[in-house]
C-alpha cells in the first residue's frame, strides 16, 4: 500500500450514519496510484476481452462483470479492513462476496431509476454495497443519490416517489473524493445519476452478503492463474471450498 491509511474500523459517527441514513462515504482508502492501476486493469479488460458485446444494456456505461476474473488486484478492495468492518455493521459477523464489477459511465451517460423499489425493508439486512471511486464522483458526471433511511422504512418514499428516473424530493446527492469509498445498504432506494460531465466516473461495484444467500457468480469459475494470486482471506470471503483453492 502506498498511502497512510483511514482507520480499520467504522467511527460512533460513521457507524451511526451507517445505521440510521443507510450509508457513510469512507475518504482515503486508496491512493491515487491504486485508482489508477485498477483503471488500468478494467480498461485492459474491456479492450482485451471485446466486451463492448455483453456489455449489457446502459448505453455509454463500460460494464465489466465479475471484475475479480481479469484482475487478482481487485481483492485489495475487498478486503480493505475498514469497508469489511462495514460490511459487517450492517450484514453480520460473516460474510461473504455477491458480486464485484468495474463500471464506468462516459460522457451523455444516462442515469439509473431508484432502485430496488420492491426490496423487503427493515432488520435484518442481508445485503450491502460498495462502490470505490476511481474518479472523483461529483454532481456534475452523476455522483450516487440515496434516499436516507429509506432502508428502514420506505413508505415515505415511496409515497412521493414520481417517476423513478425524476429527482426524488427526499434524495441526497453523494459526492466523494477519488479513492474513497460510497458504502450502502443494499435496502436503500438509490442510484446512479447522469453525466453530464467531459470525463468518465469509473468505479469497482461490489456486493456483501450474509451466507446463505445467493451468489450473483460462479466463483469456482474464476481463472486458475487468478485464484493463485488470491489469498486464504480472499478465498475465505468467496467461500471457495478448498478442493477449488489450486
Amino acid at each position: 500500500m502506498t498511502v497512510d491509511r483511514v482507520g480499520l474500523s467504522l467511527s460512533v459517527e460513521q457507524r451511526g450514519q451507517l445505521d440510521t441514513q443507510g450509508f457513510v462515504v469512507l475518504p482515503g482508502v486508496l491512493s491515487p496510484e491504486e485508482c489508477d492501476e485498477l483503471t488500468s486493469d478494467m480498461d485492459h479488460a474491456w479492450m482485451e476481452h471485446e466486451l463492448a458485446s455483453v456489455s449489457g444494456s446502459e448505453a455509454g456505461v463500460r460494464f465489466v462483470a465479475n471484475a475479480l476474473y481479469y484482475s487478482a488486484r481487485v481483492q485489495r478492495c475487498l478486503l480493505y479492513p475498514l469497508v469489511l468492518d462495514a460490511a459487517r455493521a450492517v450484514v453480520g459477523p460473516e460474510l461473504l462476496l455477491n458480486l464485484v464489477n468495474g463500471r464506468s459511465p462516459g460522457p451523455g451517460a444516462a442515469g439509473q431509476p431508484l432502485h430496488d423499489l420492491t426490496r423487503r425493508r427493515g432488520r435484518p439486512f442481508d445485503k450491502c454495497n460498495a462502490i470505490w471511486c476511481l474518479d472523483e464522483f461529483t454532481d456534475a458526471n452523476g455522483a450516487t443519490r440515496v434516499i436516507p433511511g429509506s432502508h428502514l422504512d420506505a413508505s415515505t418514499a415511496l409515497a412521493s416517489m414520481g417517476d423513478p428516473m425524476d429527482r426524488h424530493p427526499d434524495e441526497v446527492l453523494v459526492e466523494a473524493p477519488k479513492g474513497a469509498v460510497v458504502f450502502h445498504n443494499s435496502h436503500l432506494i438509490h442510484s446512479g445519476r447522469p453525466n453530464h460531465s467531459t470525463g468518465d466516473r469509473k468505479s469497482i461495484h461490489a456486493a456483501y452478503t450474509r451466507p446463505g444467500v445467493p451468489t450473483h457468480y460462479d466463483w469456482t469459475a474464476l481463472p486458475p492463474e487468478i485464484v493463485g494470486k488470491l489469498s486464504e482471506e480472499m478465498l475465505d470471503l468467496l467461500g471457495l471450498p478448498a478442493s477449488d483453492r489450486t
